[in-house]
């Protein structure tokens, strides 16, 4: 994933409750020290602002966002095109008390030690929730047939001859541009169709036959509806990574999270299930910027 620096306005925005804390202390100290001198009208106004910024930091840190909402930035192309680099969102930590995660969510949730690489690093991740307890989970990456040539995904951990990688070889398309294949056509950039005549051509086969196999995430043997994805997945999953007894259903309490810009996102198909206790909340609304305003 391209990483970017988290701005500094974000970065306040998700101080540590421990600083929270003790600014509050320090305030609430001031408040004290001045209370021999709230005869004086400076020592009032700066009493009375320590009052303010104590209740302020207090309901926004120490209640609101742990318990009931939070401003999160998106700082990787993960879950493009549904958030991009730079979107802000708000994310619900209210409704899980009430009800389960339901397929489809996208998640914030406190990264496993298997996706950061470190037990100690805490670090943030957002993606959607596509398996639930009990689910069995099996990813099948695109794949293309032109003439007698075959082009197809590999295991989980390359793409290197994937369909959809061979195809932007083979017809010169930036990497920078999606590539999601449907069973009539592949819709590049989410805007211009490539038909299998075009495609036979490009490939020097003129007339020959060209079949176009979408990737697909399979749930109890049945495939998912993802309308949301950017690309199909450039690789084939048929066990989930690091399960204790093998095999692909997830246990009880465990989900599996997927970024919506499958080839370019560090998730369970890399790093395995996710523990129900370290999902944060779930992601409702982006804000910023203006142009992105909307549910997700």
């Amino acid at each position: 994933m391209n990483e970017q620096s988290i701005p500094l306005s974000d970065q306040l925005a998700n101080i540590s409750p421990t600083i929270v804390v003790a600014v509050i202390a320090g305030f609430t100290i001031l408040r004290l020290a001045l209370v021999k001198l709230l005869r004086d009208n400076w020592a009032r106004t700066i009493s009375e602002t320590c009052d303010t910024v104590t209740f302020v930091l207090a309901l926004a840190f120490l209640l609101i966002r742990p318990f009931v909402a939070q401003a999160f930035y998106i700082p990787s192309e993960s879950m493009v095109p549904t958030l991009e680099i730079g979107d802000r969102l708000i994310v619900d930590k209210m409704s899980f008390r009430f009800r389960d995660p339901q397929r489809g969510d996208v998640l914030v949730f406190a990264a496993p030690p298997l996706a950061t690489g470190s037990p100690t690093l805490e670090q943030d991740y957002i993606k959607r929730c596509i398996g639930l307890p009990g689910d069995k989970i099996e990813v099948r990456g695109a794949k293309l047939t032109v003439g007698a040539e075959v082009f197809e995904s590999q295991g989980a951990d390359s793409n290197a001859h994937a369909a959809p990688q061979e195809l932007r070889n083979r017809l010169g398309i930036d990497d920078r541009k999606s590539v999601k294949f449907f069973k009539d056509y592949v819709l590049v950039n989410r805007t211009e169709k490539i038909l299998p005549a075009d495609i036979a051509r490009q490939f020097g086969q003129p007339g020959a036959k060209v079949e176009i196999t979408p990737g697909e995430v399979l749930i109890n043997d049945k495939p998912l509806d993802e309308p949301y994805t950017n690309e199909d997945p450039g690789y084939n999953m048929t066990e989930i990574p690091y399960l204790e007894n093998g095999g692909n259903v997830l246990p009880p309490g465990h989900y599996f999270m997927m970024g919506d810009n499958r080839n370019h996102s560090a998730d369970s198909h890399v790093w395995g299930k996710l523990e129900k206790w370290r999902i944060v909340g779930r992601g409702i609304v982006t804000f910023w910027p203006i142009t992105r305003l909307g549910r997700l």
